[in-house]
């Protein structure tokens, strides 16, 4: 029987999904939770996609500092999102990224350790003040500045 690249990697993620329940201490009874809320009996029965999204969630379960990285890197991306809307560019996610890794000096995004992304987030942050600041300080000056025209 000749098996093809995706029941290859359904064969994966069916080995992963069992080895993340061992990791989180999850029974029997709690799989079968799991398995009941996809409406399947069977790890069998999930496709690669309900797998894939299973073994997401298990991993941040079995790996807390995952998910506190995960959730520092969105934050970050959030914040350079809002400052070059502040300064009125429109940007793409590989544009953020890179702008978080020039900032970081690192090469790859994910390579940033969490309190660099904390410091990131946070520079960010206060630049996004300042630029709403001198923004109202200007709109604020503007009236005494046509008059002198």
């Amino acid at each position: 029987m000749v098996t093809t690249f995706m029941d290859q990697e359904q064969k994966k993620l069916k080995k992963k999904f069992h080895t993340l329940l061992g990791k989180c201490g999850i029974g029997q009874d709690g799989k079968e939770a799991i398995l009941e809320s996809y409406g399947v009996q069977s790890s069998r029965e999930l496709s690669a996609k309900e797998l894939l999204d299973i073994c997401d969630k298990l991993t941040l379960q079995a790996y807390p500092e995952l998910a506190r990285q995960d959730k520092l890197r969105k934050r970050v991306i959030a914040v350079i999102f809002k400052y070059y809307d502040a300064l009125g560019r429109a940007v793409d996610m590989d544009y953020v990224k890179g702008t978080a890794c020039r900032a970081a000096g690192h090469e790859r995004f994910n390579d940033i350790p969490g309190e660099r992304l904390n410091n990131l987030y946070y520079a960010f942050r206060d630049k996004i003040k300042d630029i709403r600041a001198v923004g109202r300080i200007t709109v604020e000056d503007l009236p005494e500045y046509i008059g002198l025209n």
